[in-house]
């Protein structure tokens, strides 16, 4: 009778804990939360990516958290503004471009190791600065990139180049790694860590990285401006207080390899993205 008696009471404490961390959500809270994340384009690659964060973060929130794919980054700046996502994980040039469209609300962010964009090019070529690539052909990302398009532009700009006039600038996005490979271009301005992905691709090549920018800020969970401030509030406590689980969400598929080493970080500031704000305006697409 003592060990029924026990267990009826471990029971009942288990819903009573379950409960309340289910009612823990504020009552302005949207019954379901829509995610989406600025670089995944699709709802297969949602699905694979992030499936089981999606489980883990509606576990922690109580809240049921549902994928909403995007095509691109546009469209996800368009789903902010309709309200048809809540929450969307953003890199810095993604969160400079809603803040300056539409009312969107800070939440946490992920600091990354390594983040931050190189110029690289082939041992054996005769460019050594980026003054040198004047004339020349040079692979990026895709518009928009923080690391692979907007920063790397902006450094162009910094050492006296028009990227208009005088380089030709190809937005080839996965296609890059090949295209530098095959000298095809003759030089890469992307991610540090796409440094080592070319080395990856290319065992047998040579490079050398002829600059590097300062680190960038952070990636950044962002809220549509509808949602209340005590339910945004809510979901950023819940998330830096599980913050390790939810990161190991993320990189157990295997699909964001770029969060390696990265962690939940709640001390993110507006100034820290005017930075990049600057940085469109400076390579000709003001955000304002």
């Amino acid at each position: 009778m003592k060990i029924k008696a026990l267990l009826a009471t471990l029971v009942a404490a288990s819903t009573l804990i379950a409960t309340s961390a289910t009612a823990a959500a504020p009552a302005n809270c949207p019954a379901t939360l829509r995610f989406a994340d600025t670089g995944i384009e699709g709802m297969e690659e949602m699905v694979r990516t992030y499936g089981e964060f999606q489980q883990k973060l509606t576990d922690v929130l109580g809240i049921d958290v549902r994928f909403f794919p995007v095509s691109d980054r546009t469209a996800a700046v368009n789903a902010l503004q309709f309200s048809q996502v809540d929450i969307i994980l953003a890199g810095p040039s993604e969160y400079a471009v809603m803040r300056a469209r539409q009312p969107v609300k800070m939440m946490v962010g992920i600091e990354r190791t390594s983040y931050g964009t190189a110029f690289v090019v082939h041992e054996d070529s005769d460019i050594h600065t980026l003054a040198d690539l004047k004339g020349k052909r040079v692979a990026m990302k895709d518009p928009g990139s923080t690391t692979g398009h907007i920063v790397p532009s902006k450094m162009l700009h910094e050492a006296g180049l028009n990227i208009d006039r005088d380089l030709r600038v190809l937005l080839l996005d996965g296609a890059r790694f090949e295209a530098m490979i095959n000298r095809d271009v003759d030089a890469m301005g992307s991610g540090v860590r796409d440094v080592e992905r070319l080395q990856e691709r290319d065992p047998n090549g040579r490079y050398r990285v002829i600059a590097e920018s300062d680190t960038m800020p952070r990636d950044i969970f962002v809220a549509r401006g509808g949602i209340e401030d005590s339910c945004v509030a809510f979901v950023s406590e819940k998330m830096m207080e599980h913050s390790e689980a939810l990161l190991e969400a993320i990189l157990n598929p295997g699909e964001r390899r770029k969060y390696r080493g990265a962690r939940f970080v709640n001390d993110l500031t507006e100034e820290e993205y005017d930075r990049i704000t600057r940085a469109y305006a400076l390579v000709g697409y003001p955000l304002d």
